[in-house]
């Protein structure tokens, strides 16, 4: 069980997040939000990412598997994440099922490249007091790239 927090704490946590939003217009995911705790994983983020930059690969994908599109999505996700730290994945992309998919754009030298559009779609979020592991262990804060969040414990880093 965590131990409970001092005043102090809660009140300094409270301020970073609110200063995240206001000045950086960051999203807050609720615990529920997140949907796969093991590996950090919001999915409604990322698929909504996916929908916004990456329509036309998504619709082969949905040709080809139907309503199981998004699960062949995270499953492959989970897959590499086995084997592959995530700033890996997140720099290489994603093969699922013979198609790529970026899992993130970053910022292009000119924004009046066509990546500029993508790289607006990008979604930067965080959680606040986020449980996780099976002892429901707490960590302060996770910020989140397209819903994949990345947390250390140990030498077990993704």
């Amino acid at each position: 069980m965590a131990k409970k927090k001092k005043a102090p704490e809660l009140t300094f946590q409270q301020h970073i997040a609110e200063f995240l939003v206001r000045e950086h217009k960051y999203g807050v995911l609720e615990q529920a939000d997140i949907t796969d705790t093991g590996h950090c994983i919001a999915e409604d983020q990322l698929w909504a990412f996916l929908k916004a930059t990456q329509a036309d690969t998504l619709k082969k994908l949905e040709d080809h598997y139907g309503a199981d599109a998004r699960e062949e999505v995270f499953r492959a996700l989970r897959k590499e994440l086995e084997h592959s730290p995530l700033w890996m994945i997140l720099r290489h992309g994603l093969k699922v099922r013979g198609l790529e998919f970026r899992l993130y754009y970053p910022k292009p030298r000119s924004m009046e490249s066509a990546a500029a559009a993508k790289h607006g779609e990008n979604r930067i979020t965080f959680r606040p007091h986020f449980y996780f592991g099976e002892t429901s262990q707490e960590i302060d804060f996770v910020f989140f790239l397209n819903g994949l969040g990345s947390i250390c414990c140990g030498n077990d880093c993704g």
